[in-house]
């Protein structure tokens, strides 16, 4: 069994998604405390500014989601500051309880209503914050979301790297194997090929790229003007490559690591400020962009009020971090027009792709998914035939030491000529009989599941009790 369960911006606004965040050292404790439930043999976290997803793998589905969301709602309680939580292991009888507290403390702060509606309607997998899938619904999914089907803006390329680390990050951890391997190996192909064989990969749809535009919108037009950037992740070197192209005066850069500004800095031929003399430095700005993996606030409104004191001009500042980086009390000031993630999705809505560059991504996905679900087929069998090999060798075995005592007036070379057709004929039967059944799942108009029922019924180890 796979399964999904996760939230998005899709369903979930900035400050949900920003109390689910999970990174650095916070994202390995995350799949380490996941991976010791028992109904879960595998996990895999994807957590970037619009999304947090939990793949996994395992026996017990039901009992593996109730984990996962119990999980996910004691995290929401403790906020991306608070350590890990342990997960509660519930008995059978416990699961529907656990999945309804789950809920109800996703609802919303303290469990409130949210909508107008109940907090455990309004979080209802099919309806609410979170989604789950499981199967092939789960693994095209990811696929999806590896080619950016599912992103803000659509097509955009950065989510496939993040989708990688995520990957990198369950190898790390020791938590991903051969079920869920191979569906990420699988996504990364499919986005790749989602960018290469279809238009989609032409424009430039980063997050950065939104931002920069927003901003250019807003202030008439960067040349000419100054703007600040706070951290040196990738986001915020995209962010400084699009501030150069679009002419951007002057550019600073703050960073909790020196180093990493300068370095980027000496690239994109820039200023570094300290974050500690942010006021200063405020009063010269037209722009501030925000991209930095804190678990907190790095930019509180006493310090842009210190900043515009005495000032008349106008202040953009576009908060590109999950969870945010900027107090929204800034966006409160006179000056001050605040922009967060869930604005640049609002502005994205109308600058989708095109529609037959998205229906030429989907195709490849459903390709690509159509392949991973074949590999997966043949390689669930291989248990199967093992066993049934190894069933076959000793009967082959124990026929030819059989056969050989009646033949013992045959000389050495005969009977090693008899020994190796017994061989040769069991190899040349197992050689096609894994041609026809990689035939068999590679036949898409058979069922997959009609296609396992049957591989199980032939290949059940005959020295295991039948199912």
């Amino acid at each position: 069994m796979i399964g999904l369960i996760g939230l998005d911006h899709h369903g979930a606004p900035a400050d949900i998604r920003g109390r689910l965040s999970f990174a650095g050292e916070r994202q390995l404790a995350a799949l380490h405390a996941l991976v010791n439930v028992p109904e879960i043999a595998e996990v895999a976290l994807l957590s970037t500014c619009n999304r947090t997803e939990v793949y996994i793998a395992g026996t017990d589905w039901p009992a593996a989601r109730a984990a996962v969301e119990r999980f996910l709602a004691l995290s929401y309680d403790m906020g991306p500051q608070g350590r890990v939580p342990a997960i509660p292991v519930a008995a059978a009888g416990e699961i529907a309880t656990t999945v309804a507290d789950a809920r109800v403390t996703l609802g919303g702060a303290g469990g409130a209503p949210v909508n107008g509606a109940s907090p455990l309607d309004q979080t209802h997998a099919a309806s609410g914050y979170l989604y789950a899938e499981e199967g092939t619904a789960a693994a095209r999914h990811l696929l999806r979301v590896a080619a950016g089907l599912r992103s803000m803006l659509v097509g955009e390329s950065q989510v496939l790297g993040q989708v990688k680390d995520a990957f990198r990050t369950a190898e790390q951890a020791g938590t991903i194997g051969e079920e869920l391997r191979p569906l990420f190996a699988q996504a990364l192909k499919a986005g790749k090929r989602a960018r290469t064989d279809t238009r989609l990969g032409q424009v430039d749809r980063t997050l950065a790229a939104a931002a920069v535009q927003l901003a250019s919108e807003s202030l008439g037009g960067l040349e000419r003007k100054s703007a600040l950037l706070i951290g040196a992740g990738l986001t915020s070197q995209l962010c400084a490559r699009q501030l150069r192209a679009q002419g951007i005066g002057r550019l600073v850069l703050a960073n909790r690591t020196a180093r990493s500004a300068a370095d980027l800095a000496a690239e994109v031929e820039a200023e570094t400020v300290a974050l500690d003399d942010l006021c200063e430095a405020i009063d010269q700005m037209d722009l501030i962009i925000s991209a930095t993996a804190a678990p907190h606030e790095v930019l509180g409104a006493a310090t842009v009020a210190c900043g515009l004191r005495g000032r008349h001009t106008p202040l953009v500042i576009v908060d590109l971090a999950m969870p945010a980086d900027v107090d929204p009390a800034a966006g409160l000031l006179p000056q001050v027009s605040l922009y967060t993630l869930d604005h640049l999705r609002q502005a994205a809505a109308g600058a989708s792709a095109q529609r037959a560059e998205v229906a030429q991504a989907e195709a490849v996905v459903e390709e690509s998914v159509r392949a991973w679900a074949r590999e997966r087929q043949v390689r669930q069998a291989v248990p199967g035939i093992a066993a049934l090999r190894r069933h076959v060798d000793r009967s082959e075995q124990a026929e030819r030491t059989r056969m050989l005592a009646e033949l013992a007036h045959l000389s050495t070379a005969d009977q090693q000529i008899v020994e190796r057709f017994g061989q040769r004929l069991v190899d040349k039967m197992f050689h096609y009989l894994v041609i026809r059944i990689r035939a068999l799942a590679e036949y898409d108009e058979v069922p997959p599941e009609l296609t396992m029922r049957v591989l199980e019924q032939l290949f059940a180890d005959p020295d295991e009790p039948a199912r």
